[in-house]
């Protein structure tokens, strides 16, 4: 499938979620659900991958599953001002609570105040902020995410080379930490190997023509490591197509590649053999206790540092609180694992 196809398909399916969570709740400006239910709503940076859209069916159906009257999605469409202006947007249609992805983690400060000084608390899901004030965090551990995709990929390389490092958003915590991680592994257990990093700003247009550029002008890269298969893979693969190294692992010429979400397409290209290895996240899991963690805040409670219930870590996370949710490396292994959210996404 085309990536121009890919990317309608995507937009598509978001637009139709769109169109549920609107059905779902009230009229915006009804001021809060007359029936008793708790109004809440989901500020997302963007709706343009399949990791996003397939988050919004997993919010909508966890926000169901609890009662909430769910308002229809914001879509900052990345731009870190028009998600202050959404989450202001939402605090004077009266909701009781907010979901968010973070855009920009220090741009993001306004619009917290604002909602802590309603007394609407925030949950913030896959990246937070690193100014305002969060009831909890949801995420993974983003530096653990590019040391483990250091490992693998350093492993697949033979520990020597030059490899291809495609950052995500570097004005955002997760874009900062995933390389990171890599980096900090790459030079610790891996010093033979030269990383050359290009950030991407998690577009996959710029991803193209980093990777296009780089592999074009430099015979000696033998490695991609990829901050994220959901905004960057399909291009990547059509480039090392185009340029006649798309080769399986286990064949001479191969390009390991290791990248981090575990997206439907990562998780295909795993099967076929040129992607080496994804850290998958917990999306489902994102979703299911976002939601719980949202309900007990608007019930007034606090959260305690320490092991969780579900095979996680609450940890201190500058001022606020994160939940630490360890992604899933996946293979050839394990790549059909029913499970991965990759192998529940739909459309």
């Amino acid at each position: 499938m085309s990536r121009s196809v890919r990317a309608l398909l995507a937009v598509a399916a978001a637009a139709a979620m769109l169109g549920t969570a609107a059905g779902c709740g009230g009229p915006a400006d009804a001021g809060g659900a007359d029936d008793g239910r708790k109004r809440v709503a989901y500020s997302s940076t963007s709706i343009s991958d399949q990791y996003r859209v397939t988050f919004v069916r997993l919010l909508n159906e966890a926000a169901a599953a609890r009662n909430f009257e769910m308002l229809p999605l914001t879509d900052a469409n990345n731009d870190p001002a028009k998600q202050i202006t959404d989450v202001t947007t939402l605090l004077g249609q009266g909701v009781d609570g907010i979901f968010i992805v973070v855009l920009d983690s220090k741009a993001i400060k306004p619009a917290l105040d604002r909602a802590e000084a309603a007394g609407v608390p925030v949950v913030a899901v896959d990246q937070g902020p690193t100014a305002g004030k969060v009831a909890i965090t949801v995420r993974g551990d983003s530096v653990l995410e590019g040391r483990q995709g250091c490992e693998a990929l350093g492993e697949a390389m033979g520990g020597k080379g030059k490899v291809l490092e495609l950052q995500g958003d570097l004005a955002g915590a997760i874009g900062v930490q995933r390389s990171k991680g890599f980096n900090d592994c790459m030079a610790e257990e891996y010093p033979d190997i030269t990383v050359v990093s290009r950030p991407t700003q998690w577009a996959q247009e710029k991803a193209t023509t980093a990777t296009q550029t780089v592999l074009s002008t430099d015979p000696d890269v033998n490695g991609i490591f990829l901050a994220s298969d959901s905004a960057m893979l399909p291009g990547v693969i059509e480039v090392l197509s185009r340029l006649g190294r798309l080769v399986p692992a286990g064949q001479e010429g191969h390009v390991p590649i290791v990248s981090i979400d575990g997206s439907p397409f990562g998780l295909e290209q795993v099967r076929a053999g040129y992607v080496d290895a994804v850290m998958a996240a917990r999306l489902g899991d994102y979703a299911t206790l976002s939601a719980e963690y949202l309900e007990r805040a608007m019930n007034g409670e606090t959260f305690d540092l320490g092991p969780t219930d579900h095979n996680s870590t609450i940890v201190q996370d500058g001022e606020n609180i994160a939940d630490i949710l360890v992604a899933t490396p996946v293979t050839k292994a394990n790549v059909d694992d029913p499970t991965l959210w990759g192998n529940q996404a739909k459309g």
